[in-house]
């Protein structure tokens, strides 16, 4: 048995996104927040027994899509983006930060670099033209061209511990894996990879690459020598392994990959001989194993965060047993555990804060997606609703991953269908459980929760207090209109532009039900959020205010906020104003 993660915390961040390690592993950069502050830079020493990490705060406040990249000597990267372009700057220690590169109209992406004087690569992406590529010193000095390549590209994977051979995928005119030898900016195709596969990792050392292909009608991994003529091989076992398994890291050798293995609320994490095709688990806390992750000769470092531990790196070294060092670990924060809850046509596991059944109030909480599920994580948002005596059920309703194919695919050409009857009946059964004399359950959802919600509120309004909607849309139909291109392939994929109800609550489009909505509602959406535009609240709240109601309605739109409002810039002003209004009580007697 590995020995647990010490139960101390050191620092008040509740909020940590956007992580990237250095080229060799030495240092980890993410965004972090606290219980009332915005996103700064935080950066992870890794190179003593135990990480340690230091906020580095700039004059000019992060967002969501601010991605910090460490360089191995201890510096910071900024890759900030913005409505006119991206940039790339240099951090120092005072907060100043210096410019490297800017791109107007187009965007800027960073791979952590591994060799002497490249500290990282950068992709500038021209919409009208090729990418170009850069190298960074790590210094205050200009970038130096590396090559150009056509307009998409993607990936970034080095090859070699010297930093010289660096592969990427150029998506057009044809789909292909090529190296760039950074020294002279020559580019040859990565010999012997099958025009189907994805290159996922390599082991630098061993020269072992790790890809992913279409084989018997499911994505297989295959492991295959680079340079060697023999085929990709797909191990059976590796490919057998039960769960929704994302690989992290392989070690430098090439001979063990670490596996994430997701099994409903919690993650797990497996390491795996390629060689002999055999895994074992290694044994974590309850919680989720997050990528990226890092393996170098120190070690296997990842990220780990439980329900009352934030995200933070965690070091597996040695193998009968394994050691495991972690940071910054849990203490003074709620726990929460799973159960399992009736839902319409069968059990639903819920993730569970609090006391459902005895508090002054309980929130039933739905998650985004589809396509999605809640999981034993680290949740800011909940662990305030529950500072606050709220207590938090978060159901993996039909629809959601993790629980095998027939539970997830149930929505497929029926949104809001089995998930709202799912949601109904939990309602029903929390009501019960708290009985007469309690306030009935609240709702809160987020993009596709959110949708879910409202439709949940629409369909029996009796059932529940109030309900929060955190970037709704409208309808599949009103979003396929609006939505991206990845937005409508989703939408296609699953079929959520179908009709397939006919139940009393009739076609699933919020504007043509707000009229049902007789509870008190909160809005909240981010101003330029282009996964769900910020039109679709606005016309909600419009097609509110006329429908006569009594019960009041609020929306907020954030300024400069995108797709998750509450994790964007001041997200904790945001979080705060969602936990108020769900203190405020009922309207209306239980």
């Amino acid at each position: 048995m590995s020995p647990p993660l010490a139960a101390r915390r050191e620092d008040p961040v509740v909020h940590r996104i956007n992580f990237r390690f250095s080229g060799r592993g030495r240092y980890l950069a993410c965004l972090a927040a606290g219980r009332s502050e915005s996103l700064v830079p935080e950066v992870w020493d890794l190179t003593g027994p135990v990480p340690r990490s230091r906020p580095l705060p700039t004059r000019e406040k992060g967002t969501v899509g601010t991605v910090p990249v460490p360089t191995d000597d201890g510096g910071l990267l900024l890759c900030r983006f913005g409505p006119n372009g991206s940039r790339v700057t240099l951090v120092r220690d005072d907060g100043e930060e210096h410019e490297l590169l800017s791109a107007e109209g187009g965007g800027l992406r960073l791979v952590a670099g591994t060799g002497r004087g490249t500290a990282a690569v950068a992709f500038e992406m021209n919409p009208d033209g090729p990418a170009v590529l850069w190298r960074l010193s790590g210094r205050a000095e200009p970038p130096e061209p590396i090559t150009e390549l056509p307009r998409l590209v993607t990936g970034g994977t080095w090859l070699d511990e010297t930093g010289t051979s660096l592969a990427v995928t150029v998506v057009r005119p044809e789909r292909r894996v090529v190296v760039v030898d950074v020294p002279s900016g020559a580019v040859r195709p990565l010999a012997g990879l099958g025009g189907d596969e994805h290159l996922l990792a390599a082991a630098r050392r061993g020269g072992v690459l790790l890809t992913a292909a279409q084989r018997d009608g499911g994505h297989r991994l295959g492991v295959r020598h680079r340079g060697g003529r023999r085929p990709t091989i797909f191990p059976a076992r590796l490919n057998a392994v039960e769960g929704t398994v994302a690989p992290l890291a392989l070690d430098p050798g090439g001979r063990r990959l670490a596996l994430s293995v997701t099994r409903g609320v919690r993650s797990h994490l497996l390491v795996h001989d390629l060689t002999t095709d055999t895994g074992t688990e290694i044994d974590l806390p309850a919680g989720i194993v997050h990528a990226p992750a890092h393996w170098n000769g120190r070690g296997l470092t990842l990220l780990h965060s439980g329900p009352d531990r934030p995200v933070s790196p965690v070091t597996v070294t040695g193998a009968s047993p394994p050691r495991i060092t972690a940071a910054h670990p849990a203490g003074g924060w709620a726990p929460a555990h799973a159960r399992d809850l009736r839902g319409a046509e069968g059990s639903v596991e819920v993730v569970v804060y609090g006391e459902p059944a005895t508090s002054a109030q309980v929130v039933v909480a739905l998650h985004g997606g589809p396509e999605a599920a809640w999981q034993l994580g680290f949740e800011p948002l909940f662990q305030r609703l529950a500072a606050a005596g709220i207590a938090v059920v978060a159901p993996n309703q039909r629809g959601s991953t993790g629980y095998g194919a027939a539970h997830r695919d149930a929505i497929r050409g029926a949104w809001g269908g089995p998930d709202l009857a799912d949601i109904a009946e939990i309602g029903r059964i929390l009501a019960a459980e708290r009985g007469p004399g309690r306030e009935r359950p609240m709702l809160y959802g987020a993009s596709y929760g959110a949708y879910l919600a409202l439709l949940a509120a629409a369909a029996r309004a009796d059932l529940w207090a109030r309900a929060v909607a955190v970037a709704p849309f409208l309808s599949a139909g009103a979003l396929y209109e609006d939505g991206t291109e990845s937005v409508r392939n989703l939408i296609d994929r699953l079929r959520g532009r179908e009709e397939t109800h006919e139940d009393e609550l009739g076609p699933r489009d919020l504007l043509r039900l707000a009229g049902r909505m007789r509870l008190p509602l909160l809005l909240v959406h981010g101003e330029r959020d282009t996964t769900i535009p910020a039109a679709h609240s606005r016309r909600l709240y419009d097609r509110l205010l006329r429908t006569g109601r009594t019960d009041p309605v609020t929306y907020l739109e954030i300024p400069g906020a995108g797709h998750d409002p509450m994790a964007d810039g001041d997200g904790h002003l945001v979080t705060a104003r969602v936990v108020e209004f769900l203190r405020a009580g009922p309207s209306h007697p239980a």
